[in-house]
């Protein structure tokens, strides 16, 4: 299983979005192995124009749907604590979804530099793909 970031749906989505990050969340979704969690489908879904959203709602339903507990939360605010104590300021929507990915323990897909930050820079073993 695959958390597909808000960043990868969205290159997905666009008509001239990257053809290797296009394939790329094609194989996942063709092989069951995408999945999204709410804060994934928050930002696509307030982002997105009225004209997008069946679409969104339907590549989604092809995706399974990670759960964000009360855990995810305890564990976002863990990896904000740990980056801030070395200096490093990324998005919390980005930081939500690695929160999601690890609590889980499936791997993350992204188009975002932010995750590879935390990655490198975090006491937290986010896999990226």
């Amino acid at each position: 299983m695959t958390l597909i970031d808000t960043s990868a749906w969205i290159e997905f989505f666009r008509k001239s979005g990257n053809r290797d990050i296009k394939a790329r969340v094609a194989a996942y979704l063709e092989l069951g192995e995408a999945a999204h969690c709410g804060p994934v489908q928050f930002e696509l879904l307030t982002g997105a124009r009225e004209a997008e959203i069946a679409d969104i709602r339907t590549a989604l339903a092809f995706s399974v749907r990670l759960d964000f507990p009360v855990d995810c939360w305890d564990r976002a605010a863990q990896i904000e604590k740990a980056l801030r104590g070395k200096g490093v300021t990324v998005p919390r929507d980005d930081i939500f979804v690695a929160a999601a990915a690890l609590h889980h323990g499936v791997a993350l897909y992204a188009d975002d530099s932010h995750f590879t930050l935390m990655r490198d820079k975090g006491p937290f073993p986010l896999l990226l793909r």
